[in-house]
């Protein structure tokens, strides 16, 4: 897997900055606004276009940063497909963090027994968690590219065919998602300690530039895991029968013509 790559085909493309300053600020503008849910559309065009990029990366282009032109209407669709299939999945972890403030609340309560009970269910639920966390985590690759392949809303769920894919190229998905996280968080940690230097200000673009650029790297490891091994077709050897001894040949015979017009028939006779 090529991490160099996956940062370097941003600055390879000659439009690179006003590419991503577009998508950066269309972050800026979104992300304040989530929770009226209106930011959510401009999350999603973003989504959409980072699906782009990895359709473009999986057909080998090479410069696979798509223009900000005419298709915003399918960026904003297809990612609120993506949006839609990432809030099922998360939602075991959601109700787990349910659980988890009950048990914490009981905690609060005083009681030996509600703190018995409230200890035991926030042990269980961080733990479930976590666990469900991990299973997203290497979940989320398959779910990119069968949704930029397919795009279609049920490639998201089909939980047999994702586990398969990802269970098939099982040490790509790890490396991607691992590598993902850490490009992700240097690219964030770099974004605030220029924001900052920027008498803070700054963060006001650096932020969502960070997150912008994080998006691209993510996909561009996502579209690099590859096709995982194919099973061999089996295939059967079939033995030649030996020979057969030289008594039970068939032996040949000469015909001869006699001078009378008669043919003769002799066998050939054994050395």
């Amino acid at each position: 897997m090529d991490v160099g790559k996956s940062i370097r085909f941003i600055f390879e493309d000659k439009q690179w900055l006003s590419k991503v300053l577009i998508g950066s600020l269309i972050l800026l503008v979104s992300l304040p606004l989530t929770f009226v849910l209106v930011g959510f559309l401009g999350l999603a065009i973003v989504t959409g276009y980072s699906l782009d990029v990895l359709r473009n990366v999986r057909a080998g282009s090479t410069r696979p940063l798509p223009e900000w032109r005419d298709q915003w209407g399918e960026w904003l669709i297809e990612g609120l497909k993506l949006l839609l299939i990432t809030f099922v999945w998360s939602l075991p972890i959601i109700v787990l963090n349910m659980f988890n403030g009950i048990g914490n609340s009981m905690l609060r309560s005083g009681s030996d027994l509600l703190n018995l009970f409230g200890g035991v269910t926030v042990a269980t639920a961080g733990c479930l968690g976590l666990l469900w966390a991990i299973v997203l985590a290497l979940a989320t690759p398959a779910i990119y590219l069968r949704l930029a392949e397919t795009r279609e809303l049920a490639s998201g769920f089909q939980f047999n065919a994702i586990y398969v894919w990802t269970r098939d190229r099982f040490g790509d998905v790890v490396i991607a998602v691992l590598l993902a996280a850490l490009l992700s968080l240097a690219l964030l940690l770099v974004g605030s300690v220029i924001g900052i230097l920027l008498c803070g200000v700054g963060l006001a673009l650096t932020l969502p530039a960070a997150a912008m650029l994080s998006t691209l790297v993510t996909v561009h490891l996502y579209a690099q895991i590859g096709p995982g091994k194919q099973r061999q077709p089996q295939t059967s050897v079939t033995k030649s029968p030996p020979p057969a001894p030289a008594s039970s040949r068939p032996k040949e015979t000469t015909m001869v013509v006699g001078p009378d017009g008669t043919i003769i028939v002799t066998p050939e006779v054994d050395d």
